[in-house]
Protein backbone atom coordinates (compact mmCIF):
# COMPACT_ATOMS: atom_id res chain seq x y z
CA UNK A 1 0.00 0.00 0.00
CA UNK A 2 1.71 3.70 -0.88
CA UNK A 3 -0.19 6.52 0.15
CA UNK A 4 0.20 9.34 -2.69
CA UNK A 5 0.69 13.08 -1.67
CA UNK A 6 -0.85 15.57 -3.61
CA UNK A 7 2.29 18.19 -4.75
CA UNK A 8 1.91 21.41 -5.05
CA UNK A 9 4.70 23.51 -7.40
CA UNK A 10 5.34 26.81 -5.65
CA UNK A 11 7.91 29.43 -6.73
CA UNK A 12 8.22 31.46 -3.16
CA UNK A 13 7.85 30.97 -0.12
CA UNK A 14 8.17 33.92 2.68
CA UNK A 15 9.99 33.56 5.98
CA UNK A 16 8.68 30.90 8.64
CA UNK A 17 7.07 28.83 6.23
CA UNK A 18 8.02 25.02 5.38
CA UNK A 19 8.59 23.41 2.64
CA UNK A 20 10.14 20.47 1.59
CA UNK A 21 13.31 20.28 -1.32
CA UNK A 22 13.87 17.79 -3.97
CA UNK A 23 17.72 17.97 -5.13
CA UNK A 24 19.56 16.19 -7.91
CA UNK A 25 22.84 15.98 -8.88
CA UNK A 26 24.57 17.15 -5.33
CA UNK A 27 27.84 16.68 -4.88
CA UNK A 28 27.19 16.09 -0.66
CA UNK A 29 23.28 15.57 0.41
CA UNK A 30 21.53 17.84 3.01
CA UNK A 31 21.26 16.72 6.39
CA UNK A 32 17.56 15.91 7.77
CA UNK A 33 16.58 19.19 9.77
CA UNK A 34 18.92 22.13 7.75
CA UNK A 35 17.82 25.02 6.73
CA UNK A 36 17.90 26.86 3.67
CA UNK A 37 18.32 30.98 4.28
CA UNK A 38 20.12 33.91 2.51
CA UNK A 39 23.85 34.95 3.21
CA UNK A 40 23.29 38.14 4.23
CA UNK A 41 21.24 36.55 7.52
CA UNK A 42 23.46 36.06 10.38
CA UNK A 43 23.19 32.49 12.13
CA UNK A 44 25.88 30.72 14.19
CA UNK A 45 26.20 26.95 14.27
CA UNK A 46 26.61 25.74 18.03
CA UNK A 47 28.63 23.07 19.49
CA UNK A 48 27.48 23.85 23.23
CA UNK A 49 24.73 25.49 24.70
CA UNK A 50 23.40 26.12 28.56
CA UNK A 51 19.89 25.13 29.03
CA UNK A 52 17.74 24.24 32.23
CA UNK A 53 16.31 21.14 31.98
CA UNK A 54 14.09 18.91 34.38
CA UNK A 55 14.51 15.08 34.87
CA UNK A 56 10.96 13.60 34.33
CA UNK A 57 12.12 10.24 34.64
CA UNK A 58 15.64 8.66 36.31
CA UNK A 59 16.82 4.78 37.40
CA UNK A 60 16.05 5.65 41.18
CA UNK A 61 19.46 4.53 41.96
CA UNK A 62 22.08 6.87 40.17
CA UNK A 63 21.65 10.44 39.80
CA UNK A 64 22.51 12.20 36.67
CA UNK A 65 26.24 13.84 36.50
CA UNK A 66 28.81 15.03 34.40
CA UNK A 67 29.51 12.83 31.27
CA UNK A 68 25.92 11.37 30.78
CA UNK A 69 25.04 10.86 26.78
CA UNK A 70 21.08 11.10 25.33
CA UNK A 71 19.42 11.91 22.57
CA UNK A 72 18.25 15.56 22.30
CA UNK A 73 15.17 17.08 20.22
CA UNK A 74 15.41 20.50 19.48
CA UNK A 75 12.81 21.52 16.94
CA UNK A 76 13.67 19.47 13.89
CA UNK A 77 16.89 18.50 15.42
CA UNK A 78 17.35 15.05 16.82
CA UNK A 79 21.16 14.35 17.85
CA UNK A 80 23.35 12.75 20.76
CA UNK A 81 24.58 15.55 23.36
CA UNK A 82 26.78 15.16 26.27
CA UNK A 83 26.81 16.85 29.70
CA UNK A 84 29.63 18.70 29.94
CA UNK A 85 28.81 20.63 32.75
CA UNK A 86 26.02 20.90 35.50
CA UNK A 87 25.91 23.04 38.68
CA UNK A 88 24.82 19.70 40.81
CA UNK A 89 24.18 16.06 40.40
CA UNK A 90 19.63 15.98 39.91
CA UNK A 91 16.73 13.09 40.27
CA UNK A 92 13.83 12.24 39.03
CA UNK A 93 11.72 15.35 39.65
CA UNK A 94 14.43 17.93 39.90
CA UNK A 95 15.63 20.59 37.82
CA UNK A 96 19.24 22.07 36.88
CA UNK A 97 21.18 24.25 34.72
CA UNK A 98 23.54 22.37 32.60
CA UNK A 99 26.18 22.73 29.60
CA UNK A 100 25.48 20.52 26.64
CA UNK A 101 27.47 19.62 23.24
CA UNK A 102 26.69 18.32 20.45
CA UNK A 103 28.46 15.04 19.96
CA UNK A 104 28.23 14.48 16.50
CA UNK A 105 28.06 18.19 14.34
CA UNK A 106 27.15 21.66 15.14
CA UNK A 107 23.88 22.63 14.74
CA UNK A 108 21.88 25.59 14.26
CA UNK A 109 19.22 26.72 17.17
CA UNK A 110 17.90 29.46 19.04
CA UNK A 111 17.66 30.75 23.02
CA UNK A 112 14.37 29.79 24.30
CA UNK A 113 13.68 26.47 22.23
CA UNK A 114 12.22 23.76 23.87
CA UNK A 115 14.05 20.42 24.02
CA UNK A 116 13.43 16.81 25.05
CA UNK A 117 15.99 14.41 25.58
CA UNK A 118 15.94 10.71 26.19
CA UNK A 119 18.45 7.66 26.85
CA UNK A 120 16.51 4.55 27.66
CA UNK A 121 14.25 5.47 30.59
CA UNK A 122 15.96 8.35 31.59
CA UNK A 123 13.46 11.36 30.42
CA UNK A 124 13.64 14.90 30.69
CA UNK A 125 12.86 18.29 29.38
CA UNK A 126 14.16 21.80 29.30
CA UNK A 127 14.76 25.13 27.49
CA UNK A 128 17.89 26.95 25.79
CA UNK A 129 19.31 29.33 28.01
CA UNK A 130 22.38 30.45 26.11
CA UNK A 131 24.54 29.51 23.25
CA UNK A 132 28.35 29.16 22.57
CA UNK A 133 28.34 30.65 19.08
CA UNK A 134 30.27 29.59 16.09
CA UNK A 135 30.04 32.30 13.41
CA UNK A 136 28.52 30.23 10.01
CA UNK A 137 30.24 29.82 6.98
CA UNK A 138 29.09 30.84 3.86
CA UNK A 139 30.61 28.48 0.84
CA UNK A 140 31.69 30.69 -2.02
CA UNK A 141 32.05 29.68 -5.84
CA UNK A 142 34.87 29.03 -7.46
CA UNK A 143 33.71 31.91 -9.99
CA UNK A 144 34.30 34.65 -7.25
CA UNK A 145 37.20 36.03 -6.73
Amino acid sequence: YQRRVREAVVSTQSTGQSVSLAFHDLDRAPRKGMILQSPEYESYCVEEFTAEIYLLQHTSSSKLKIGFEATVFIESIRQKVEIVHMEKQITTGQKAKVKLKFVQYPDLISVGARLFFRNGRTKGMGTVCGLSKIPSVVMKSSNQK
